[in-house]
């Protein structure tokens, strides 16, 4: 019998074989019309031809929408309550101006739309609309559309607050991970997710899965960290009844249960050198086959992958094989860390308030100032998790409204000041803790080098040249 960490070499796919190329996922369509009736009766149209359509009644709501989602084309009245068509046209195209905008115009008012389309407008049409003209005037725009479309409103929003997939953050590191995730749903490449545990990479690699084209098939999380070294290639690929002791009837991998959708490899870095190679073999040529098995399987699963470690350190000393790391490093997505969003705090906790209040049932909702001073200042080597956790033991401790700073932890309530102390998590590479170090000093001095250097006990050149790394390895992400 075969070992249950054998996988059979996988042959490489002719290029006509492999996996075919996803189609792009639905346009998004927004119907600005304050007739509901004439509004329902476009949507229901153009969602016949399988696209997104949302519906809003004036030109005030769908710039609302606009903060909070883009759109590949709007169609709008000229005429609505408020704000006009035209001045929505020119506010819609100032801050996206890849939006296809059609006008819905009448008679009386054509030259009006007529001038619109010096304002941004791609086309207009006149009332009665027609469904055909108005389906084929839909796809001709749609067609020079690109998939991703920058929107400067959606890192606006209210007080710079969006709300993005189970997300919430005001911190503009936070709002190009949004955008990070939107253009990754795009294509059906490999990701990489990175980032300090704690920060919610499964919530990125969810929120990439639910945007893309692959959102109506399964997601498969896999903590390859958790599974024995010995059972990791039978988890993954499956095996055959009796390919090995304990085999007593076949099992499906989670390649296999996640077919037509999107696995999500959690901590990467775990995976010894044979499931490595395994899992190269799969991305190389999209096939594998179960262990003991004689049939070759399409790998039709977008692959996800996340770790908490410094790959390209792992792969310098030999503990991460490169080819594979090329493989999964299509398109990163780095995760910072609380301390590189600390104006999210607030806004975290009190969303993490409000669903502990509702779960447990408690009146609490509020947060005093003292009790934010103490979030705001603790260095949070948990991250997000650690915050999530916090809020929720206070709110379970609570007995009024308040959230008493009392009810923190001792080593949050009783810290010093976050520059007193630097604390580096288990498992961190010296690269990271020098990093870390760094930072910190830097920001304990008020951003004087001089004096960073001095505390560091370096040269001022070597800082420059450290920091400039930073700068490097940040514009890569």
């Amino acid at each position: 019998m075969s070992d249950p960490e054998t996988v059979p070499t996988y042959p490489t796919a002719p290029a006509g074989e492999r996996r075919a190329a996803a189609s792009r996922p639905a346009p998004r369509l927004l119907v600005v019309e304050d007739d509901p009736a004439a509004a329902e009766a476009m949507a229901a149209l153009l969602r016949e031809e399988r696209h997104t359509v949302e519906v809003v009644g004036s030109a005030e709501e769908a710039l609302e929408r606009f903060r909070l989602e883009t759109y590949h084309l709007v169609i709008t009245d000229l005429l609505l309550p408020g704000k006009s068509g035209v001045e929505l046209t020119k506010a819609i195209h100032e801050a996206c101006p890849a939006t296809a905008i059609v006008l819905i115009t009448g008679h009386a008012t054509v030259k009006t739309a007529v001038s619109a389309l010096k304002r941004g407008a791609s086309d207009y049409l006149r009332k009665p609309v027609l469904p055909k003209k108005l389906k084929e005037r839909v796809a001709a725009l749609l067609e020079t559309r690109p998939d991703y479309l920058p929107n400067r409103l959606l890192a606006v929003g209210r007080s710079g607050e969006v709300r993005f997939e189970g997300m919430v953050a005001r911190s503009r590191v936070m709002h190009n991970v949004f955008e990070k995730i939107k253009l990754a749903a795009q294509a059906d490449a490999t990701v990489l997710i990175t980032g300090e545990s704690g920060t919610g990479k499964e919530l990125v690699a969810r929120a990439v899965h639910c945007r893309s084209q692959r959102t109506a098939g399964p997601f498969i999380a896999v903590h390859t960290g958790a599974i024995p070294r010995d059972l990791i290639a039978s988890e993954l690929f499956g095996h055959e009844r009796g390919s090995f002791t304990g085999a007593t009837e076949r099992k499906e991998g989670k390649f296999e249960l996640a077919e037509g959708g999107t696995i999500f490899l959690d901590e990467i870095s775990t995976m010894d050198e044979r499931t490595q190679i395994n899992l190269l073999r799969v991305l190389e040529a999209f096939t594998y086959m179960r262990i003991g098995g004689k049939k070759e399987r399409a790998a039709n699963v977008r692959v996800v992958a996340a770790t908490n470690r410094d790959l390209t350190e792992m792969v310098e000393r030999g503990a991460f094989r490169e080819d594979l790391y090329y493989r999964l490093n299509i398109l990163q997505i780095r995760l910072p860390t609380v301390r590189e969003r600390r104006e999210d705090i607030a806004l975290l906790g009190n969303e993490f308030l409000q669903h502990f209040a509702r779960v447990y049932k408690k009146p609490v909702e509020v947060v005093p100032a003292e009790t934010q001073r103490l979030l705001d200042g603790y260095h949070w080597p948990g991250n997000v998790r650690e915050l999530r956790n916090v809020i929720e033991q206070a709110v379970l401790l609570a007995r009024g409204r308040a959230l008493e700073p009392e009810l923190l932890p001792q080593m949050i309530y009783r810290a010093g000041p976050p520059e007193e102390v630097i604390r580096i998590p288990l498992g961190s590479t010296m690269r990271a803790a020098e990093r870390e170090i760094i930072l910190r000093t830097l920001e304990s001095t008020d951003g004087n080098k001089k004096a960073t250097a001095e505390k560091l006990g370096i040269s001022r050149r070597s800082l420059y040249n450290k920091l400039a790394e930073y700068g490097r390895a940040r514009d890569e992400l």
